[in-house]
C-alpha cells in the first residue's frame, strides 16, 4: 500500500494532485484540518491534511466490483496489510468529495444540483456517486454553465438508474396480486391498469378482490368492473382464489386487489402467504405511496424477505414534491418498477416507468401528464 500525505487549502485542490501521483483508483484514508505558519501562535492558516493511498496490486478494471465498493487489501501471503486497517471506514475519492461539500465551497452549478437532490430526498450515497462524477467532469472543464451541469446531472441519473434497475420478470403476467399499506390507492390504480390492458393492449381482463374487510372497497372494484365491462369475483380463502383463477381461464390477465395492511408488521405478510395458493404463479406487486417516508418503505420491503416480491408500483406522485424515493428504491433494492400513478383519474393518471421519467421528476424537468 503506497501512502502519501498532501497539505492543501481545499479538497478540490487535492484531487488533481492525488490523481496525478497515485492514479484515479486512489483512496482517501484520512483527512483533518491543521493549522500552519503564523508567528507565536498568531496568523496561522487552516489547511487540510489529506492522506491518500493506492493498492500496488490493483485489480484489473474488468474484474473490479462497482466503483463505490472498497475491498480490503490482502498481501500475497494472505495477511492483511497493517496500513489498511482503516479500509472498512474508507470512502473512495468521489464519496469523500461529497462528504466535504458542507465544509468546502462547491462551484455554484454543483451546489444547485446538490440542493435539488437534497430537496428531492435523494439518498446520500446516490448523491455521492452522482456529484463525484460531476465534480470530476468540472475539473476538466471550468467553463460549464449551470444549464450544462443540470443536463449532465440528468444524464448521470439516467445512467445510474439503468445500471441499477432490474428487468421485469414477465412482460405480461397472467395473475397479479396487488398488496400495500392502507390508503396507497390500490383499487383505483388496479382500475387504471385494467383499462390500459383493455384499451391499449386489447387484452381480456378479470378482476378479483380479497378485500372483504371493507364493503366499500368491494363495491368500488365492482363499479369499475361494471364501467369497463370486466367480470369481478370476491374471494376469502386460498381455495376461493384457486377457483376464481380457474373460472377466469379465458382471461389474458387477472388483477387481484387485497386489503390495505400495515406490512411493517410481519403477521400480515403471513396472512398473505396463506391466501396465495401453494406453488401458484401469482406475481406480487407491492404498491407504495411516494408520500410515505423512505425509511417506512424500506422497513416494509425488508419485511418481505419470506415472500417473493416481483415488482413495485408507486402512487400519489401528484401529492408530493419529492421523488427521490424512486431512485432510492431502485438503487438500494433493484426491484423492477412498471408504473407510477400520478392522480385519481381513471384510466389516464398512470405512467409507464422509464429512467428518463424518474430523472425528470427528480431534476424538476417534468413534461408528463
Amino acid at each position: 500500500m503506497r501512502l502519501k500525505t498532501y497539505i492543501v487549502s481545499t479538497m478540490t485542490e487535492a484531487i488533481p494532485m492525488i490523481k496525478q501521483e497515485l492514479g484515479a483508483d486512489a483512496l482517501i484514508l484520512n483527512t483533518k484540518k491543521i493549522k500552519t505558519g503564523g508567528f507565536l501562535g498568531f496568523f496561522q492558516k487552516v489547511k487540510l491534511e489529506v492522506t491518500a493511498a493506492i493498492d500496488p496490486i490493483a485489480t484489473p478494471k474488468s474484474q473490479q466490483v462497482e466503483p463505490l465498493q472498497v475491498q480490503p487489501y490482502v498481501s500475497p501471503d494472505g495477511q492483511k496489510d497493517s496500513s489498511v486497517e482503516l479500509i472498512n471506514e474508507l470512502k473512495n475519492i468521489k464519496q469523500f468529495m461529497v462528504q466535504q461539500m458542507k465544509e468546502e465551497q462547491l462551484p455554484e452549478a454543483l451546489r444547485l444540483v446538490k440542493e435539488q437532490l437534497t430537496a428531492q430526498e435523494v439518498a446520500q450515497d446516490i448523491q455521492a456517486e452522482l456529484l463525484g462524477k460531476l465534480m470530476a467532469t468540472a475539473e476538466s472543464n471550468n467553463d460549464q454553465t449551470s444549464e450544462i451541469v443540470q443536463r449532465l446531472a440528468r444524464e448521470e441519473l439516467i445512467a445510474i438508474i439503468k445500471r441499477k434497475m432490474t428487468k421485469l420478470v414477465v412482460e405480461d403476467p397472467e395473475v397479479i396480486c396487488f398488496i400495500g399499506p392502507t390508503g396507497v390507492g390500490k383499487t383505483t390504480t388496479i382500475a387504471k391498469i385494467a383499462a390500459d390492458y383493455m384499451l391499449t393492449k386489447d387484452k381480456k381482463v378479470g378482476l378479483i378482490t380479497a378485500d372483504t374487510y371493507r364493503i366499500a372497497a368491494v363495491e368500488q372494484l365492482k363499479t369499475y368492473g361494471s364501467i369497463l365491462n370486466i367480470p369481478v369475483k370476491v374471494v376469502e380463502s386460498s381455495e376461493d382464489l384457486t377457483k376464481a383463477i380457474e373460472d377466469f381461464h379465458h382471461c389474458d390477465i387477472i388483477l387481484m386487489d387485497t386489503a390495505g395492511r400495515n406490512y411493517q408488521q410481519t403477521q400480515y405478510i403471513e396472512e398473505l402467504r396463506r391466501l396465495l395458493p401453494a406453488g401458484s404463479k401469482v406475481q406480487i406487486h407491492l404498491v407504495l405511496s411516494l408520500t410515505a417516508k423512505y425509511e417506512d418503505m424500506k422497513k416494509i420491503i425488508d419485511n418481505f424477505g419470506s415472500v417473493s416480491m416481483d415488482e413495485l408500483l408507486l402512487t400519489k406522485r401528484d401529492e408530493t414534491s419529492s421523488s427521490g424515493a424512486i431512485i432510492n428504491l431502485i438503487y438500494h433494492y433493484g426491484i423492477p418498477i412498471r408504473h407510477i400513478a400520478n392522480g385519481q383519474n381513471v384510466p389516464d393518471d398512470i405512467l409507464a416507468f422509464t429512467p428518463e421519467l424518474a430523472a425528470d421528476f427528480i431534476m424538476g424537468e417534468e413534461h408528463h401528464g
